[in-house]
């Protein structure tokens, strides 16, 4: 492996950043963010975002920030 692919392939290196992951969940729900939190589990990284939606419902989104992807 190179040295910049052992630079892709680390652990600690992230797509997106906390502040990323809370825009798209936003853009996908609409309401209001209430808070980001940055969680580390079994060498990944996700990040746990509270968001008030626009029906009055809060919702706790868990975003890859290797991918950005949540559901």
């Amino acid at each position: 492996m190179t040295q910049s692919n052992l630079a892709l392939a680390s652990p600690n290196q992230h797509n997106i950043g906390p502040g990323e992951a809370a825009s798209r969940v936003q853009h996908q729900l609409g309401g209001r963010i209430l808070a980001v939190e940055t969680i580390h589990r079994k060498g990944k990284t996700f990040y746990r975002v509270k968001i008030l939606t626009r029906k009055g419902v809060v919702r706790v989104i868990r975003v890859n920030a290797a991918n950005g992807r949540f559901k």
